[in-house]
């Protein structure tokens, strides 16, 4: 059992690898989009986010294997991480080349179509089947799944907020189908599910990772990842960049706060939550500015090219949504108390 227990931990890793490609990849493609790339299938970005795919799908295809033999495993709690794997990379399979004829057939399209939501709903089942079996491999005492948590929480944090841009941002306006939400809602969407996701995967990192500082790497990859593909790529964003040192402050504060280093005796975790929610605007920007700026540009101006306008009222938009945002973060963690459990880091 100890050894297919390690090759499990191989092929959620192997999967890990792949996500954090298709993730960064995906993200990138958006970042290359809005600054004019030539639209086609065959592009960088999409090079790095399919080669995510392939990783994954042989991933997925061990992990059918592993599952298809031993019966013993397919009771075991962490077979649900390979399962969610399995279907994950099922369906990326049919978005890549659904994605492919639907350039052909509509031309370019924008961040909302039918295929690029498939993928990325494969792509976030993955994510949290990588989740689901390391941390139900943790009471195996494997030296390599805490910094494997590490990762995959920064990628699932990385994925989540780019599965609410499909539904908040304003650059779902394709050559021929304008699939652009309603300025209103998607705001709206964007300052509901992004505090409250983003609280209830910094509040599962803690829980799982048990020790004060993994949460906050967590945090750190997911800063890493957010200004390599979506800063970097545009010098007139790097303005943004010092602003990531908000959420990292806010995370050390919250991660500390809920092991223990800063005394709080009553509410320590709807406290820390309340902190993380409070900052999401800081954590999903530069892109997330789009659904904010649109309320005063000109019709038919891209949010994009004005996001270094939304640098300089940044600010005030932290501090109007930061309430709201930190009571999302608390409800989250509240629910979370009651409907999640973890399991115990050692059972041997």
């Amino acid at each position: 059992m100890k050894l297919t227990s390690k090759i499990v931990l191989i092929v959620l890793i192997v999967s890990l690898f792949g996500s954090v490609l298709e993730i960064w990849g995906g993200s990138w493609d958006i970042t290359s989009h809005a600054i004019g790339a030539p639209e086609s299938f065959f592009t960088p970005p999409h090079g790095v986010l399919y080669s995510g795919v392939g990783i994954s799908l042989i991933a997925a295809i061990i992990a059918l294997g592993i599952i298809g033999k031993d019966k013993e495993i397919r009771h075991k709690s962490f077979a649900l991480g390979l399962k969610l794997i399995i279907i994950g990379s099922m369906i990326q399979i049919v978005a890549g080349p659904s994605d492919y004829l639907w350039h052909e057939l509509f031309g370019t399209d924008g961040l909302l179509s039918p295929t690029h939501l498939t993928l990325i709903t494969g792509i976030l089942i993955q994510s949290v089947g990588i989740i689901v079996g390391l941390t139900r491999l943790t009471p195996h005492n494997f030296k390599a799944v805490k910094p494997s948590l590490t990762v995959g929480f920064s990628a699932l944090w990385f994925i989540v907020i780019a599965f609410a841009f499909q539904f908040g941002l304003p650059i779902s306006n394709g050559e021929t189908i304008n699939l652009n939400p309603d300025p209103y809602a998607g705001v709206i969407i964007l300052g509901i599910t992004i505090p409250f996701f983003c609280t209830l995967i910094f509040w599962g990192a803690v829980k799982s990772m048990k020790g004060f500082g993994w949460a906050s790497m967590a945090v750190a990859g997911l800063i890493i990842m957010n200004i390599t593909a979506n800063v970097i790529p545009n010098e007139d964003l790097w303005g943004f960049i010092s602003w990531f040192v908000v959420p990292m402050i806010t995370a050390i504060i919250g991660d500390a706060i809920m092991n223990n280093k800063i005394r709080i005796n009553k509410f320590k975790e709807e406290i820390a939550g309340g902190i993380v929610g409070a900052v999401f605007i800081v954590n999903s920007m530069p892109l997330v500015g789009m659904s904010f700026i649109q309320f005063y540009v000109f019709s038919e101006v891209s949010g994009y090219s004005l996001l270094t306008e939304f640098s300089e009222t940044l600010a005030i938009w932290f501090a109007v949504l930061s309430i709201p945002s930190a009571i999302t973060g608390i409800i989250a963690v509240k629910i979370a108390k009651k409907k999640i459990s973890i399991p115990a880091e050692s059972t041997i």
